[in-house]
């Protein structure tokens, strides 16, 4: 009799101290309801083992067998994936908008400049001769050769900036990686032991996210609960506990990316990455040099095709026409270095002959202004399209950016319902186990009553 009221005594206790530790769990997902990341964690109650007493099995309490951690492995990777492709998109955001900027048509673009390079040479045709309308042309040529330094400059200053912004990302990759190595060997070792690293494992997947949305790294998790992190091209990044560090190389301005693994360095390409680190890459070694070999062949053509004509001509002195800028030695550079080569109002050859009133080869050189000399584009519609490009660019990545985001919040909508806290549930378990705490009391103080009564019958 005294050895079934044991029993039963074990169990109230063990019911009691379950009730406890589950009202625990709850309000640890109480107060993390607004936790990034966080993982709504469930006790699964198992009993403990029958014991024979005569001809029966009877329980001897209750206990937590172990504390499950919500998390669906699809969702999961669906949000590591969306986020790379947010991350790419969102990085080129700035420099494009810078860029569209630098290229843009309207008052004092490179447009703008080449109608009134035009129009100076559309005064001097009107009077050939005129002091005024050659320092006009004069000043117009300077001018254009300094919109295309100009805006060649500010693409170099887009690049300089997108080098400061990888720069600036390396580390805060690699104290990531670091993390997740040491997050590795203690989940591990902890769920080895036969316990549960459900905190660890959140943090974890957060930080695979944000790798996610910088370098775009894709993981695998391996039997023993470490991850493996790697790049999209297979390269590591994270094995086991130990981390590759991604280092920063100069060449000249630009800083590109190498694995470092100690005994050499391994170079990594911009189609090895993802994320944030891809789009600068798409925008600094691809989009700005397309913009600047565009360029370059439209300030060599403009030089060399002007030169020509001038050339053509007779200056005031009754000298042959020289060049007027000085002729790009190549395509590649003229935008950067397009200036005058003549200096004197003398030196402009207006006309087929010395006298001031010819006016004959300005009207030829006016004639390059509607010529389509770049294929089937003027001067003016072959940078329009340089524009254009950057512009339709600009807007399929703002409404790429902005498609990635909304599905990224989609996602996280489904997994914080799947995955994350509800206030509800929370509050009916916790109304659930307040009453199995209260029972449990009561059954434990029902017990103790009748063992009372045993001890005062033996006495």
């Amino acid at each position: 009799m005294g050895g079934g009221l044991n029993a039963a005594l074990n169990s109230g206790r063990t019911s009691l101290q379950t009730n406890q530790k589950a009202i625990e769990i709850t309000g640890l997902n109480i107060a993390n309801i607004n936790t990034e990341g966080y993982s709504r964690q469930t006790p699964n109650l198992t009993p403990y083992p029958a014991l024979s007493f005569g001809d029966f099995f009877i329980g001897t309490g209750v206990t937590i067998g172990s504390v499950e951690r919500s998390h669906d492995v699809f969702l999961a990777g669906q949000i590591k994936g969306k986020t790379a492709e947010a991350g790419l998109e969102r990085s080129m955001v700035n420099t494009l908008a810078e860029l569209e900027r630098v290229v843009g048509i309207g008052d004092g673009s490179l447009s703008d400049e080449f109608d009134q390079f035009f129009d100076s040479w559309r005064q001097l045709s009107t009077n050939p001769g005129g002091e005024i309308e050659r320092q006009m042309v004069l000043q117009r040529g300077e001018l254009i050769g300094n919109a295309f330094t100009n805006i060649y400059n500010e693409t170099q200053q887009v690049v300089k900036n997108i080098n400061s912004t990888i720069t600036s990302k390396i580390d805060g990759v690699n104290l990531r990686l670091d993390e997740i190595a040491q997050l590795n060997n203690r989940i591990s070792a902890i769920e080895m032991s036969g316990q549960e690293a459900n905190a660890d494992r959140d943090r974890r997947d957060l930080l695979l996210k944000e790798l996610s949305g910088s370098i775009g790294a894709t993981s695998f998790e391996t039997s023993i609960g470490t991850v493996s992190v790697q790049l999209g091209n297979g390269m590591p990044l994270v094995e086991g506990t130990i981390a590759t560090h991604i280092v920063g190389v100069y060449s000249g301005t630009d800083v590109n990316l190498e694995l470092d693994f100690g005994t050499a360095n391994i170079p990594l390409e911009r189609t090895a990455l993802g994320g944030e680190f891809r789009g600068l890459y798409e925008v600094r070694d691809v989009m700005i040099p397309d913009v600047v070999d565009r360029l370059d062949q439209l300030a060599f053509t403009f030089a060399t095709e002007v030169n020509t004509l001038h050339q053509a001509g007779t200056d005031l002195n009754g000298n042959p026409g020289q060049d007027f800028f000085v002729q790009p030695a190549a395509v590649a550079g003229a935008a950067s270095s397009l200036e005058m080569n003549i200096t004197t109002t003398n030196e402009i050859a207006a006309g087929t002959t010395a006298a001031p009133g010819d006016n004959t080869n300005s009207l030829s050189l006016l004639q390059l202004e509607q010529q389509q000399i770049l294929g089937n584009d003027t001067f003016v519609s072959y940078y329009g399209k340089i524009t254009a490009t950057v512009g339709v660019e600009a807007a399929r990545n703002r409404q790429a950016k902005q498609g990635y985001e909304d599905s990224l919040i989609q996602l996280q909508n489904m997994r914080d319902g799947i995955d994350g806290v509800s206030l509800e549930d929370e509050m009916i378990n916790l109304l659930k186990y307040q009453s199995g705490f209260e029972a449990s009391a009561k059954f434990l103080a029902t017990v103790d009553e009748m063992m009372g009564t045993l001890l005062a019958l033996k006495r």
